[in-house]
């Protein structure tokens, strides 16, 4: 059979992409962490109290990652939460971008409603981040919503500094339990023997009867946490 310019072109290609496919690279990274607080969007998971936390994420040299992570909880029926995503991370322009679909889990919890997915993307330059997050359903059924927030990161005389602020907007308020709100964070890392120690400063603007009050901490609360990278 006699293949066409265009036919060897596509076989070739074809071939060529193949023969990158065996041989690119996947690396792991994975992470473990204990925290006094485990605060989601600037509210406590954990009715104020410590977690357990720890992630994977398996990268392509494309750009193609998959990811899972997973921290103890403290509410409902559900001791676990479980979050696989898979993204798409590339640079162009001198920018780095991240898109991807990520599924909120929460394992042997009776209530259907508690998990949700988000598609998200972000875009970062010189260490500051624009990124905005969007579920159709939110957590609890409480219909679309959206997540946009900024970041800035940079290190200093070997302390890492962080600085972000978030503005969560919710289609069904009564239902999720909380009007739309702002959460931050401030925060000094530092690495020591293999370990990072943070010490954050996080907080809303909720009202503090919002999720039974000391779950928001309108005040802010200084959280902190160990980790190790491997």
């Amino acid at each position: 059979m006699k293949l066409s310019k265009l036919s060897r072109a596509v076989v070739a290609a074809s071939l060529l992409a193949t023969g990158a496919a065996a041989h690119a690279e996947i690396t792991t990274a994975g992470s473990v962490a204990f925290t006094s607080d485990y605060k989601y969007r600037g509210i406590s998971q954990t009715s104020s109290g410590p977690a357990v936390q720890g992630g994977l994420t398996l990268s392509h040299d494309s750009g193609l990652y998959a990811a899972l992570w997973g921290s103890s909880i403290n509410f409902a029926d559900s001791g676990l939460e479980l979050d696989p995503s898979v993204g798409y991370a590339f640079s162009a322009g001198g920018l780095d971008f991240d898109v991807g679909v990520l599924q909120y889990g929460y394992p042997g919890s009776k209530e259907d409603d508690l998990a949700f997915t988000e598609v998200y993307g972000s875009v970062a330059y010189a260490g500051a981040k624009l990124g905005v997050a969007y579920s159709p359903n939110f957590f609890g059924a409480s219909g679309k919503a959206t997540y946009t927030y900024v970041s800035y990161g940079t290190e200093v005389g070997g302390l890492g500094l962080t600085a972000y602020v978030g503005y969560q907007t919710i289609e069904d308020n009564a239902t999720y339990g909380a009007e739309d709100y702002i959460d931050y964070k401030l925060a000094l890392s530092k690495e020591v023997s293999g370990l990072t120690f943070e010490v954050a400063y996080i907080g809303t603007d909720l009202s503090d009867k919002d999720f039974g009050g000391d779950a928001t901490d309108k005040d802010g609360k200084v959280i902190a946490t160990v980790s190790k990278a491997f």
